[in-house]
């Protein structure tokens, strides 16, 4: 009897045990794959002029005539533009969220895209704050769905004297 109840111990432990490693094995492999999908859609490039890296930012504002950017910057805070805020958009369903950012001081230039798929797993608003820039915790708040009622085009577009950065959809 003593030796069937210390049988029955092991076997929880090796059930416990295995569990445990399989999660570990889970847990790294999400890391893994999270970090290689971002490295595939970084691209940085060095020693890129102000002169060059403007006509990328204006070749995208010419996908999107005469949009405005759904979120700009007033007084240095963000804040969602009235006007395209009550806007509905094409229905085009969005598959891909870029940025692309221009650092004057270190003359990069950086483009990130990320799919869609993936900002739609964000629940809840995304909010834009940041103490080290001026703006409060209460800086702008938005959903995901507030982006896809506007279909494709331009989310933010944030100059400042150390570069520019651009956010839009597509």
């Amino acid at each position: 009897m003593n030796d069937e109840a210390q049988k029955k111990k092991r076997t929880w432990l090796w059930v416990v045990l295995g569990v445990v490693v399989f999660l570990g094995v889970l847990f790294v492999g999400g890391i893994v794959v999270a970090v290689s999908l971002f490295r595939q859609n970084l691209d940085i490039t060095s020693n890129v002029s102000a002169s060059s890296a403007m006509p990328e930012f204006e070749a995208i504002y010419a996908k999107f005539p005469g949009q405005q950017p759904l979120i700009q910057l007033v007084d240095g805070r963000p804040q969602l533009v009235a006007e395209r805020a009550t806007q509905s958009g094409d229905g085009k369903p969005l598959t891909t969220l870029h940025v692309i950012a221009f650092n004057e001081d270190e003359e990069h230039l950086a483009r990130l895209s990320v799919p869609f798929w993936l900002i739609r797993m964000k629940s809840g608003p995304i909010r834009l704050s940041a103490y080290q820039q001026g703006w409060d915790d209460r800086g702008v708040s938005f959903r995901v769905e507030d982006i896809e009622k506007h279909g494709p085009g331009i989310i933010a577009d944030v100059k400042r004297s150390e570069g520019r950065m651009l956010v839009w959809a597509e």
